[in-house]
């Protein structure tokens, strides 16, 4: 079980620009809301930094969102965790479907990435790894197992599992963690790596859990499920191994 500790991240999408009072790492950090059914409704964040904003994976294409985006400086660099296209039957999705309306299609995480990329003139980055047809054209392809810095404060991680190119971004001055869908926390209370939507291995991805044991944040923000709390490094790898222990039983 995983201490949750209560904390809010700003919600771009409801307040506008406007930084409020906070813990100290969430000055910058925003949750962008307008979650897409493109993605099955996976968050998005805002890193707003002096060396440029990174917008992590992509929420739903609105204006309002863009406009406040753009006040906020807009972005340089959109960093998309992972990519895998798969399909759901139409009758579970009120949205008009692809594939001669035979099945919707989830592109997971990426959304309206390309929506975000026209309007915002922003690089895309995603593994190489993960690059299909509808993401043939983003700007940055991350090749090799890194890991790969964006300034000084930006690392790009590779955690293989949830899909060949699963990458995190570890927010170095905050000390958080963006993992997409490589782990997170279930209703439960517990960490989880979503087994049951794993689409390449679920053994390699329990390795790249346990790099994350070198790795000093104190939050996860996922893209599904709630994000996490830890005391200190300590408190996160104790919960960590804990989770990898209770994964071999």
């Amino acid at each position: 079980m995983v201490h949750y500790r209560s904390c809010s991240v700003h919600h771009l999408a409801f307040t506008g620009p406007s930084l409020k009072e906070g813990t100290k790492w969430y000055q910058g950090v925003f949750h962008c809301g307008y979650h897409s059914e493109k993605s099955y409704g996976a968050a998005s964040y805002l890193i707003v930094q002096p060396e440029g904003n990174i917008l992590v994976d992509s929420p739903r294409y609105t204006d309002r969102l863009a406009r406040n985006i753009e006040m906020l400086g807009g972005v340089r660099y959109m960093f998309l965790t992972h990519k895998y296209d798969y399909m759901i039957p139409c009758r579970f999705s009120s949205k008009v479907c692809d594939y001669n309306k035979l099945s919707l299609v989830i592109r997971d995480d990426v959304a309206d990435h390309k929506k975000w990329s026209k309007r915002l003139s922003c690089d895309r980055i995603l593994h190489a790894k993960d690059v299909e047809f509808s993401t043939a054209d983003v700007e940055v392809k991350l090749e090799g197992s890194g890991p790969w810095s964006l300034g000084d404060v930006i690392e790009l991680i590779h955690t293989p599992g949830h899909t060949a190119g699963s990458v995190c971004l570890l927010y170095k001055s905050g000390k958080v963690l963006f993992t997409g869908d490589h782990l997170g926390m279930d209703e439960s209370g517990c960490l989880s790596i979503m087994e049951t939507y794993n689409w390449y291995s679920v053994p390699m991805q329990l390795n790249s859990v346990r790099m994350l044991l070198e790795l000093d944040f104190e939050w996860i923000l996922p893209g599904h499920g709630r994000k996490v709390g830890f005391a200190d490094m300590e408190d996160k790898n104790s919960a960590l191994e804990a989770f990898l222990a209770a994964s071999r039983t």
